[in-house]
């Protein structure tokens, strides 16, 4: 735990998303400048896989609901390496590796083609559906953890309604949910449109809720220990964030939190581009750097996770033949 580091990894994802929309001019900036922080925190020290190898079938899943936030998750996985300078600099251009969406590319880290909100979430319910099945009929072992984001708009959606229902009632306790909660979606902030109780109505549905601060990397680092230690229910996370994080005016006044910041660059909006990408810590000449401690960080991650995978583990404890009965992707 490095809160320094922490703090320069969310910025560095934050500082990627911008320059990708600004480069592209076109794109959704502000929600991943808000989900940076869980993101960073759950890759670094939650997500169980093997980045020698991506469609290993013990891994945890991620399934984003947000697909519009795709910037997040192409910096994410930037950190992690399964993506190039190149690929991220050429966010939504034709022919490229990070489309407006995410489309499914498992060898990258995509579980999931998102695009209409809501359907992630039904996907993500699915898949932890689908892997309590594999440890019912094949024990413990086989567990594994799916976690899925999802925005404002999204949770909003009448398929959200029953994909949570039927999460509750069945006890999917490997289905953790990040909710980034910036009380702003496509054109309005959220209070125009609704006054309901997300949280009420989860806890009715039979979910575990806790609403935290988004940026405060501890309350997040413990929101996802209870999670995981869940047994009986699926784990709603509401994450209070803010719409820019980070986001400051030519003048190095503080732009956070405006609608105007959900869906395009934020160089047309009240903040300023180079302003922010200063006050996040990047290069502006360079604005698709790894910043040089993030890099180690990240490297050295990578390293120890590939050393020691669960599957290394499994296979010593079952041999390799069991193992490789449930090659499965």
């Amino acid at each position: 735990m490095n809160n320094k580091i922490d703090q320069q990894s969310a910025d560095n994802i934050r500082a990627l998303a911008v320059a990708m929309v600004e480069k592209a001019k076109s794109g959704h900036p502000g929600g991943p400048m808000g989900g940076a922080d869980f993101m960073h925190i759950l890759y670094s020290e939650f997500f169980n896989y093997d980045p020698s190898d991506m469609s290993w079938p013990f891994r945890d899943r991620f399934y984003m609901d947000a697909g519009h936030l795709s910037t997040l998750m192409y910096a994410q996985y930037y950190l992690l390496g399964n993506y190039e300078k190149e690929d991220v600099a050429s966010f939504r251009q034709w022919g490229s590796k990070t489309p407006g969406h995410p489309e499914v590319d498992v060898s990258r880290g995509i579980e999931n083609t998102s695009g209409p909100l809501g359907q992630g979430h039904t996907m993500g319910i699915g898949a932890a559906i689908g892997a309590k099945f594999l440890q019912a009929r094949f024990g413990d072992w086989m567990n594994h953890k799916i976690y899925g984001f999802i925005s404002d708009g999204g949770i909003q959606e009448e398929i959200s309604q029953g994909a949570g229902r039927i999460a509750g009632h069945l006890g999917l306790s490997n289905f953790i949910m990040f909710f980034d909660s910036n009380d702003i979606q496509l054109s309005t902030s959220t209070d125009e449109v609704t006054t309901e109780d997300t949280g009420m109505k989860y806890e009715a549905w039979g979910w575990k809720v806790v609403t935290i601060d988004g940026h405060d990397h501890e309350e997040i680092r413990k929101a996802l220990a209870d999670a995981n230690n869940e047994t009986e229910k699926p784990t709603l996370i509401i994450g209070k964030t803010i719409m820019g994080k980070g986001c400051v005016t030519a003048e190095d006044k503080m732009f956070e939190g405006e609608c105007e910041l959900h869906g395009q660059p934020i160089g047309n909006t009240g903040a300023d581009y180079t302003k922010t990408l200063l006050n996040l810590g990047a290069n502006t000449e360079s604005p698709f750097d790894i910043f040089d401690d993030v890099g180690a960080f990240y490297k050295n991650l990578i390293k120890e996770k590939t050393a020691k995978p669960l599957k290394r583990k499994l296979k010593s404890m079952l041999g390799d033949k069991r193992t490789k009965r449930f090659q499965i992707s």
